[in-house]
């Protein structure tokens, strides 16, 4: 789904120690993580990425579980998550969350292929309203 979004790079992790590692090493521009990981879980994982003396504390995150409740919701929007989704997740819902971080007028470079593709897919959406509007 990220490939589709415009996203040149999407990385890959199997376990909370192998996310935290990447993503220190490769400050991507949005992190999106599980709660429920092997080795270390998600919220250790959200801590050690938002200390204040990490490098990764400015990166947005979007948590995308199953196992959220409303107590557990509580807790990511205090630890620095930005958004929060329950899977299954379908392709638009995901895609207005990362919309919503990616195109933040407090994000000053948000990633070209992004924008570009958000542009494609606002131009698409005005020319199907504007084909509905001719029948």
């Amino acid at each position: 789904m990220l490939h589709g979004f415009g996203s040149r790079e999407v990385f890959e992790a199997a376990s909370g120690a192998e996310a935290l590692e990447l993503a220190r090493g490769s400050m991507p521009n949005i992190i999106i993580t599980d709660l429920m990981m092997p080795d270390l879980n998600g919220v250790k994982f959200i801590k050690m990425l938002k200390a204040p003396s990490a490098p990764t504390c400015r990166i947005p995150i979007i948590v995308l579980s199953g196992y959220l409740t409303k107590t557990a919701a509580l807790g990511m929007n205090e630890s620095g998550v930005d958004e929060l989704l329950v899977k299954p997740v379908s392709p638009k819902a995901l895609y207005e969350h990362v919309s919503r971080i990616v195109l933040r007028k407090n994000q000053t470079n948000p990633p070209t292929a992004f924008v570009q593709n958000q542009r494609r897919h606002a131009e698409l959406h005005k020319k199907k309203a504007d084909d509905l509007a001719l029948l």
